[in-house]
């Protein structure tokens, strides 16, 4: 593993004044891929199954071909992975990173203009659909870069701290989305919100990452990736090419990526059930108003800021494995229990918010902050974009994408009982936690 540190000759108040830049705007990135990405998750369990697939007349369908068109996105993040990643690795993580990130905002702005279902009929929907998928591949590029612009300019001691940084991006984004969103639904009567209320906030994300390009060019290049660069240069052209990017990587560690996959499975599934999925869930059988839906995310993602940061400090201190794991086994023991309380309470929205803070702001944030350090870990510099993007979006239709429709599944054919939906996210967790031992084992003996 490569462990080069930030240049030596910068004094210490310009080594600091570098770090708390790197921070800054790492995060405020961070924060507007989250708030593109997260914003049309809450739409699609609240807005676009009325707007864009109004014409079934099964509400249940309607909100299943939403959350599909949600899901099917998903398919294009392993292509922006594999795309971005590579590009990532052999010319850069900065611009790589950018572009990446301008894909997704113009793509999000473009729903926001998108004509209802009922007076442009099921083209809307195909043109929904490829905005997603533009989405998706440009996130493809957003998230690896993110954490290596934080991870790999910072001395290795400070590593896994820094890592945690984009991550708080999340609830950051989440949050400002959530408020966004709420906001129109709750100043306006039903039929405005629908009309136009929901699309302010997909139009804001232009404005947000026109904010984050002029940010991002006060930041270098990677400190790891110069100095991979140089030692690069002094080998034969020919045979440095053959040791950066996609192919090298899948070569050299496919089982780490097959393991890493599986630690990826309980941050996907954690997510989309408590604060994806959960919200229909509400709506539908437990006749919570949306509003209050929204606001329990809100609550959630301010609880998720702090709990971020102290997970990544819990890192540094015990490390990534330890961290990850004991965050899995307490997401496990956690899962039915938020569940089956949240069924027994009618959605009590008291009861609701806490039940969700815990399981999801804390117990399961310990996983989300430790997770971009934990793969960066495992992959040499020269490959570590394509890495850490694989593991986090190629399995993602299948771990993340999916977990919507099927818990909507799971919870119609068991008439609102949730128990099943309980016990797919805890095998999930034990699954992952297990993954995450693997990792370490087979690391500790060199092996990749």
């Amino acid at each position: 593993m490569a462990k080069e540190s930030p240049p030596k000759n910068l004094s210490e108040s310009e080594r600091t004044k570098r770090l708390d830049q790197i921070a800054w705007i790492t995060l405020f990135d961070s924060a507007v891929q989250w708030y593109c990405f997260l914003l049309y998750g809450t739409a699609a369990g609240t807005v676009f199954n009325k707007v864009f697939f109004s014409q079934v007349d099964d509400p249940n369908v309607a909100l299943i071909l939403s959350y599909m068109s949600f899901a099917i996105g998903y398919i294009a993040g392993p292509f922006g992975a594999v795309f971005f990643g590579h590009v990532g690795d052999r010319r850069g993580r900065k611009y790589t990173m950018l572009a990446s990130l301008i894909l997704m905002g113009v793509s999000t702005s473009i729903i926001g203009l998108l004509p209802p279902a009922a007076t442009a009929g099921v083209w809307t929907a195909v043109a929904l659909q490829l905005m997603r998928i533009g989405q998706c591949f440009g996130r493809g590029g957003t998230w690896g870069g993110s954490i290596l612009l934080a991870y790999e300019n910072v001395p290795e001691h400070r590593r896994s701290l820094y890592g945690a940084i984009p991550q708080i991006g999340l609830p950051v984004g989440f949050g400002l989305s959530s408020i966004l969103i709420a906001i129109p639904s709750i100043t306006m009567d039903e039929e405005k919100f629908l009309s136009y209320g929901w699309r302010v906030p997909f139009l804001a994300a232009i404005i947000l990452t026109i904010l984050v390009v002029v940010l991002k060019e006060k930041l270098s290049e990677t400190d790891d990736f110069k100095e991979a660069q140089a030692r690069l240069e002094a080998q034969d052209k020919e045979a440095a090419r053959e040791k950066l990017g996609f192919i090298p990587m899948v070569k050299g560690y496919w089982v780490t990526l097959l393991l890493g996959a599986g630690t990826r499975w309980v941050d996907g599934t954690f997510y989309n059930i408590f604060i994806v999925w959960i919200l229909s869930y509400c709506i539908i059988y437990l006749d919570m108003p949306v509003f209050e839906t929204y606001l329990i995310t809100i609550i959630a993602c301010v609880f998720k800021i702090p709990a971020t940061f102290l997970g990544g400090w819990v890192a540094s201190k015990i490390g990534n494995t330890n961290t990850f794991v004991i965050g899995a086994l307490s997401s496990a023991v956690l899962s039915i229990p938020t569940l089956k309380l949240i069924e027994a309470t009618k959605g009590h929205f008291l009861l609701t918010t806490t039940v969700i803070v815990i399981g999801w702001s804390i117990a399961y944030n310990l996983i989300w902050a430790c997770m971009g350090s934990l793969w960066s870990s495992y992959f040499e510099t020269e490959v570590r974009y394509s890495g850490i993007s694989f593991v986090y979006h190629v399995p993602s239709f299948l771990v993340a994408g999916m977990v919507p429709p099927i818990c909507t599944y799971l919870v119609s054919v068991a008439d609102g009982d949730t128990i099943w939906v309980g016990v797919f996210s805890t095998v999930v967790a034990l699954i992952s936690a297990w993954c995450a031992i693997e990792l370490r084992r087979r690391a500790r003996k060199g092996l990749k």
